[in-house]
């Protein structure tokens, strides 16, 4: 990161706020580890609590939502710095957003792999998260690659936008996935419309307006068509279980093998599924079988320790029931919670 050198003969009232900023800049790039550290430590804490219900989590995910505001208001702390003084808005924003977005990333992404399941698509955007994290731990290439063009650097915030957005929001106002993902990339595109004017200039070339604006406009697109491959942060299955019976909420012996006889009695795909304190979430159970798909609606409740019990109860089979089955739990845009397999024997 670099410093700016002092003007000549500053003020007073300038020197010793800058001077600070110097001092702890330059700690921090002895131990460039520290920050990173310590946002991911908050982020398993926070992923923790969570899991316990505690109300801890939620003052957790509320200041890394405060970064989130920053985000949003950073151009206009850069310009209103550069105003008062050459090269200190640079430096100031650019410090405290390199921060911001190293503790917003290496926070969400405990909950991210806490929600990782068997997907292809859940596992390249997780891994594009780490990337970024990485990114922004590392001044040299951070600095050439995202802070040295507004276009970039504010395309890098609309991003960190989104991930704290769809890990935090949940946790902070009660809602549900399929309603944090609209109002995360609603977000992101009031974003890039109100700093469109200030990317575009920092763009020399034609070519590299047209590759801004088409971006812009496709990756909100994008991560709206792929939504089903977000990993549902916040949500975990705690226990799942083909059966064939249930009492109380209380599943009966699991079952891997069935005979079609045995179907008479119907089957019962179980799962308790723990979500953030306050948060009411409709599921989906997929019952898959030689290309026919069956969806069953429930709903569950957060802020129980061992997860919400519910379960799909299913009784009539086609008369050639034969082979795998598959019982996908799922969000209602199509996140993948657990997976179930039982087979149908002669």
């Amino acid at each position: 990161m670099e410093i700016p050198t002092p003007a000549a003969e500053p003020q007073a009232d300038e020197v010793e706020p800058a001077g600070k900023l110097t001092r702890i800049a330059r700690f921090l790039e002895r131990v460039p580890w520290l920050i990173p550290t310590i946002s991911f430590i908050t982020g398993v804490i926070g992923f923790v609590m969570v899991k316990r219900g505690a109300d801890l989590a939620r003052v957790i995910a509320i200041a890394a939502l405060a970064g989130w505001v920053w985000l949003l208001i950073e151009p206009l702390v850069r310009r209103f710095l550069e105003q008062r003084r050459s090269g200190i808005g640079k430096f100031v924003s650019n410090f405290l957003t390199q921060s911001l977005q190293q503790e917003v990333l290496f926070f969400s992404l405990p909950f991210l792999f806490g929600a990782l399941q068997r997907d292809v698509g859940q596992i390249i955007f997780i891994a594009i998260a780490a990337a970024a994290a990485l990114l922004t731990a590392l001044d040299p290439l951070y600095e050439r690659w995202i802070a040295a063009r507004a276009a970039t650097r504010l395309l890098f915030h609309a991003y960190c936008s989104l991930i704290v957005a769809v890990v935090v929001v949940p946790m902070v106002v009660h809602l549900s996935l399929e309603q944090a993902l609209p109002l995360a990339l609603g977000a992101v595109v009031v974003w890039l419309l109100l700093t469109a004017p200030m990317s575009l200039r920092s763009l020399r070339s034609t070519r590299h307006k047209l590759i801004w604006v088409t971006c812009s406009m496709l990756a909100p697109l994008l991560v709206w068509v792929l939504r089903a491959h977000v990993p549902p942060a916040g949500l975990a299955v705690t226990q799942a279980v083909i059966t064939q019976s249930i009492v109380d909420r209380t599943p009966g012996p699991a079952v891997r093998s069935l005979t079609s006889a045995e179907l008479s009695a119907g089957v019962v795909a179980f799962a308790a599924i723990r979500a953030p304190s306050g948060v009411a979430q409709s599921i989906i159970f997929e019952w898959r079988h030689a290309g026919e798909v069956e969806r069953i609606t429930a709903e569950i409740h957060g802020g129980n320790d061992s997860g919400w019990r519910t379960y799909s109860r299913k009784s009539l089979f086609p008369a050639n029931a034969l082979g795998r089955w598959t019982v996908d739990v799922r969000t209602p845009q199509g996140q993948l919670l657990k997976r179930m397999q039982f087979t149908v024997q002669d």
